[in-house]
């Protein structure tokens, strides 16, 4: 199956390597361009994409806003573009925030000197991203079988009615609670861990800030985190988990000292 996407970017040069590298690949399928959000959203609309590609800095309509809207009309996955700065990062998880599914740093260097690892890194976040949006997609929630009803007579090749099958006993509930003359049994204990370790790829920022903010901030145990993304970006991310959560979050530096309660987001360049 052929992945559509539209390509939302206000530069010129950037729309026509995007669509270039896209349209190389036998699986993708570049059905249109946009050049701000606006544009992004009616486009969405009328071509109904499979995967959009979504700049942030735009004339008329940011990016942000596009996806907002997008997200209310018609739910598309979008992967994002963004800069590999500390306000570049603020925006990107602001995009995911708004509905946004990955990103991918705007690095025209990368594109002019790694152009193969380029289209390679590109053409997978897309599939990735439309395969994983088809499998949600196509799941159902299980459909509850139903209620057994009375057999009804049946009726013989001369006319004549038989008695219906009598239906069989219900089966006796087996009570699972303690006999009143017997000790009770022990409640099973509760394993204690030292230290939670999560790591986490694509999706996981989303991810991560949905468990993280759940937590109390008594927490019992130190967190240790590892998300797959740019070296600028996980100090904006841990700067962003902290404000949001109970617990405290900040980026891990020589000599920090795990501690119940804390969470230390390790910085992970991407290669």
């Amino acid at each position: 199956m052929v992945v559509k996407v539209l390509v939302v970017d206000d530069s010129g040069f950037f729309r026509r390597r995007v669509s270039e590298i896209l349209s190389a690949d036998a699986n993708i399928q570049v059905v249109g361009t946009a050049t701000n959000g606006k544009e992004a959203i009616d486009q969405a609309l009328a071509l109904k994409p499979d995967v959009i590609t979504m700049d942030y800095e735009m004339p008329m309509m940011d990016g942000i806003t596009a996806v907002r809207h997008i997200m209310q009309r018609c739910p598309t996955p979008v992967l994002m573009f963004s800069s590999l700065t500390h306000e570049g990062a603020r925006v990107t998880l602001d995009a995911l925030d708004a509905g946004a599914v990955d990103f991918l740093p705007k690095n025209f260097e990368d594109i002019s000197r790694n152009p193969e690892k380029v289209k390679q890194l590109l053409c997978e976040k897309i599939l990735s991203i439309s395969r994983s949006n088809r499998r949600a997609n196509t799941y159902t929630a299980p459909v509850a079988a139903p209620a057994p009803t009375p057999a009804p007579s049946s009726v013989s090749s001369y006319g004549s009615t038989a008695p219906a099958r009598p239906a069989p006993a219900p089966m006796p509930v087996r009570s699972h609670a303690p006999a009143s003359t017997g000790p009770s049994s022990p409640a099973p204990k509760r394993k204690a861990y030292k230290l939670v370790a999560i790591g986490t790829s694509t999706g996981g920022p989303v991810a991560l800030q949905r468990v993280l903010t759940q937590l109390p901030a008594n927490f019992p145990a130190p967190i240790v985190l590892i998300q797959h993304m740019p070296a600028a970006f996980t100090k904006a991310f841990a700067e962003r988990l902290d404000k949001l959560c109970r617990i405290s979050v900040k980026e891990a530096e020589d000599g920090d000292i795990l501690r119940p309660g804390l969470a230390l987001l390790a910085r992970v360049a991407s290669k």
